[in-house]
């Protein structure tokens, strides 16, 4: 599933969008990380959310309509059960707690990457609350 050089490819999609601000339906908690997967491995697991949503509330019509309603389960129906927090590695998605809910990360560098309103933040992975393995085949 993952590029041979989806470490680099990663690198650059994080590098690229270091300070691109938050914004719903383009850039946000949901999008930033299935860009990130996008990048390592050509596959959109976000393509049916894509152009549905642009606020808050239409990101959780979004999850109803087009996924199983929270983004736990709407991850789980794409990669499978979620593993406990201390099983993510790089590349990986992780589901983290926010002021504004729950949303999704990636792992790299150590670290967890997430959308904040001014561009990317990072976040000790003590904050995943469990993770799912973007697979390497």
């Amino acid at each position: 599933m993952r590029h041979n050089d989806w470490a680099s490819r990663l690198n650059q999609y994080i590098k690229q969008h270091l300070n691109t601000p938050f914004k719903w339906g383009e850039f946000d908690c949901c999008l930033f990380p299935a860009d990130a997967v996008l990048a390592m491995t050509c596959i959109d697991f976000a393509e049916e959310f894509r152009g549905h949503y642009s606020t808050r509330i239409g990101a959780k019509r979004a999850l109803v309509k087009y996924g199983k309603g929270d983004i736990k389960r709407t991850i789980e129906a794409k990669f499978g059960p979620a593993l406990h927090r201390l099983m993510a590695g790089r590349g990986d998605l992780v589901l983290i707690d926010t002021p504004l809910g729950e949303a999704l990360g990636i792992v790299w560098s150590g670290k967890i990457w997430a959308t904040g309103e001014h561009g990317l933040m990072t976040l000790p992975m003590r904050n995943a609350l469990c993770c799912w393995e973007v697979p390497c085949q």
